[in-house]
């Protein structure tokens, strides 16, 4: 008579974490994290994850930039898009990290000179994809507990 209720209580009691985190940060996801960090907040914005603004060019950057059609009213870090192609999110049972190369092409590094938190995101951006990785671990529930 509870077979199929005694069924999704079992599936529900194996539930794998691991699994469903790796379901929820697929690379698609991954991929929108990056996109958050270095198009909408370096590119559009011109802010690290605090919402600083990364600031001003110079009026010789400027120049430079205007030469080779790219955005001059605040910093971007978007010069050859090296950086940007560089960003890579870590996934692990503890969470996501955001990393970058940004020594390769730079004198100093571009942590060392704009600080840490150009590889992050704003409170916003982590609202909103908070709100979506519920509702794919939503997706990966249903998945597990009704296929």
């Amino acid at each position: 008579m509870f077979g199929a209720l005694d069924n999704i209580l079992n599936k529900a009691m194996n539930l794998n974490e691991s699994e469903g985190w790796l379901f929820v940060i697929d690379k698609t996801v991954q991929d929108e994290i990056i996109r958050l960090n270095t198009e909408d907040q370096l590119e559009e914005d011109g802010i690290d994850s605090k919402n600083r603004k990364l600031g001003d060019y110079t009026v010789y950057t400027k120049d430079l930039k205007r030469q080779k059609g790219q955005r001059i009213d605040h910093i971007t870090l978007k010069d050859t898009g090296a950086f940007y192609e560089s960003f890579r999110v870590l996934v692990n049972k503890s969470g996501i990290t955001i990393i970058a190369d940004d020594s390769s092409k730079y004198d100093v590094p571009l942590t060392k000179s704009f600080g840490l938190d150009i590889l992050g995101l704003t409170e916003d951006n982590k609202e909103w994809l908070h709100d979506f990785l519920i509702e794919r671990y939503h997706e990966f529930i249903k998945r597990e507990l009704f296929q």
